[in-house]
């Protein structure tokens, strides 16, 4: 498969999963108050800091692996199984201590249900690792849109028939499980456990490193809501995991979908000696170019999306939403940085840039732990900023990228960020009732322009967008002259 295919592949299972996500959320933010929405974002929260140790970086080990071999795969899944099982039984007993600690004993309840996920997630992951190493992301696409279906029905069904805060927390079980199932089923693999030392001790010299990566990143990302829930309210935690859901579709749908795709065609090109600087300052360029411009109409039309998904009583996430966009567009200049470094073998140098950025990203818990949910907001834009900056200095010195060669493309995806902005205010100045369908009125105009006024200024550019585009329009021409 080639790495446009691959692409695309990636960000059809990531858009789609995105809307499912999207309906289901506007759907459950009407079953459910923002203090439920709350406990569930605390429950998966202190779930998450324990799942990033789950598989030990298995997943990375299985892509990069230069010689891998059934016997290896066998000792990585039965890595991955050992720790789920294990973290399960971890989970299980702190429960109790969590809800003890937050004063609700819901907390208890989904710490509890969500332990189970931690057995259940080893039976696909190894599978769909190695459907990541064979670039088979046509086949894993269809799996993950699946478990996103599943994910979706089971939420809102449960929670109409008012299951409350447990309805989440059962469907991400129910989608776990079935994603086993089918993973399995479109790419077995031997599940005989390996207890061979030497081929253990060889996954765990990447993984553990991959691991240690990924607990900073769950602990950046966890603790806010757990900061929130305890020094402010409930409701204030439910407000921010809102606003930073939408703040980071950009990310999740452009950063977080290519993502495999730069690690698995990353590590091939290097297993083939290929210089990688070229592709990675090309993917850079994309992904910013993509991101940038929907992250400023979110700015803009931040008000109207809130009205229309979630309803006029969550207005406050309007400017947590604003600031946390911000803070999403600074950290996509970086956002191929992890999977070039691991797949040039630099592992330990995103561990020591991850790590060096940690006392900025401390900086807005202890400032919404003194001055409320908004202003820890604010300073997300600043930890966002420092970790870019270490993270772009670990490339220079693993690949000799210089800081500024690394951050050109924020300088070519400027003007079309400014025209989708541009655009969007467009929909603003609609004259419509502020109800959900004068809501829907104002996405409509503003995102429409938006849209032409960014591929206006994109194609009237030198982005490397346009010729991307111009290759795309071409081979549509040409299948259409064939048939």
């Amino acid at each position: 498969m080639t790495v446009r295919r691959a692409l695309a592949f990636s960000y059809i299972e990531k858009y789609g999963s995105f809307l499912l996500s999207l309906v289901s959320t506007a759907i459950i933010s009407r079953l459910l108050k923002p203090a439920e929405i709350g406990v569930f974002a605390i429950g998966m929260s202190l779930v998450g800091v324990v799942a990033v140790i789950r598989e030990l970086g298995v997943s990375t080990y299985l892509v990069q692996e230069q010689d891998l071999s059934e016997t290896r795969i066998r000792a990585a899944f039965t890595l991955a199984m050992a720790m789920g099982v294990g973290l399960c039984f971890v989970l299980l007993a702190v429960s109790i201590p969590a809800g003890l600690f937050y004063k609700d004993p819901t907390v208890t309840t989904i710490v509890a249900i969500l332990a189970l996920n931690f057995a259940l997630t080893p039976l696909g992951s190894v599978s769909q690792s190695l459907l990541v190493r064979e670039l088979r992301f046509s086949a894993l696409t269809w799996i993950r849109l699946a478990q996103a279906v599943i994910l979706a029905v089971a939420g809102i069904g449960l929670a109409e028939l008012g299951w409350g805060a447990l309805s989440l927390a059962w469907a991400a079980v129910l989608s776990s499980a079935a994603n086993g199932v089918i993973s399995l089923w479109v790419r077995p693999h031997d599940m005989r456990p390996s207890f061979d030392g030497k081929e253990l001790r060889r996954v765990f010299s990447v993984g553990g490193p991959a691991t240690a990566i990924s607990i900073v990143d769950e602990l950046v990302a966890s603790l806010p809501e757990l900061v929130l829930g305890r020094t402010q309210t409930l409701a204030a935690a439910g407000l921010f995991s809102r606003a930073r859901g939408m703040s980071q579709m950009a990310h999740q749908l452009l950063a977080r979908a290519a993502g495999p795709v730069f690690l698995a065609v990353f590590a091939e090109r290097q297993r083939e000696g290929v210089p990688l600087a070229p592709l990675y300052a090309k993917a850079t360029a994309c992904v910013v170019g993509l991101g940038w411009p929907a992250l400023a109409m979110l700015v803009v039309l931040a008000d109207p999306v809130v009205r229309m998904l979630f309803g006029p009583n969550w207005l406050a996430v309007v400017p947590l939403m604003r600031w946390l966009s911000v803070a999403a567009a600074v950290a996509l200049l970086t956002s191929g940085a992890y999977h070039l470094l691991l797949a040039s073998g630099g592992v330990r140098d995103v561990l020591h840039a991850k790590t060096a950025a940690l006392p900025a990203q401390a900086l807005p818990l202890v400032v919404g732990a003194m001055f409320g949910v908004d202003a820890m907001a604010m300073t997300m834009v600043l930890a966002a900023a420092a970790a870019t900056l270490l993270l772009g200095q670990a490339v220079r010195k693993r690949l000799g990228i210089r800081l500024r060669d690394q951050l050109w493309p924020a300088m070519t995806s400027l003007s079309v960020t400014l025209a989708s902005a541009a655009g969007a205010a467009i929909g603003l100045l609609v004259p419509a009732p502020y109800s959900a369908l004068g809501a829907f009125e104002r996405l409509l105009v503003g995102g429409s322009a938006g849209v032409v006024f960014a591929a206006g200024a994109l194609m009237a550019g030198a982005h490397p967008l346009r010729a991307e585009i111009a290759q795309l329009l071409g081979r549509l021409r040409g299948r259409e002259k064939r048939a």
